[in-house]
């Protein structure tokens, strides 16, 4: 079980001056896991405003290989590829 997971990829204040990023935020690599309140958050405002999108690069905010895989309670924003 994952349980109360808050990830943020942004930069500490403005994203035109320090950017971050990461393929992924969570990646599920097991079998029979339960995954509860979960919010996976790519910032898109900051200080400097709106965040476009190719600053604080994230792809996925979850990729799971894995079978048997239940969420409850998840949220998955503004990443630039596949959600989840």
């Amino acid at each position: 079980m994952i349980s109360d997971v808050f990830a943020r990829v942004g930069g500490a204040n403005d994203s035109r001056q320090s950017e971050t990023s990461a393929q992924r935020m969570i990646e599920i690599n097991n079998d029979y896991v339960i995954l509860d309140h979960a919010w996976l958050w790519r910032a898109d405002h900051d200080i400097g405003g709106k965040v476009y999108d190719s600053n604080n690069y994230v792809e996925n905010g979850l990729q799971v290989n894995g079978d048997y895989v239940k969420s409850y309670g998840l949220f998955s924003e503004h990443h630039l590829g596949d959600l989840v």
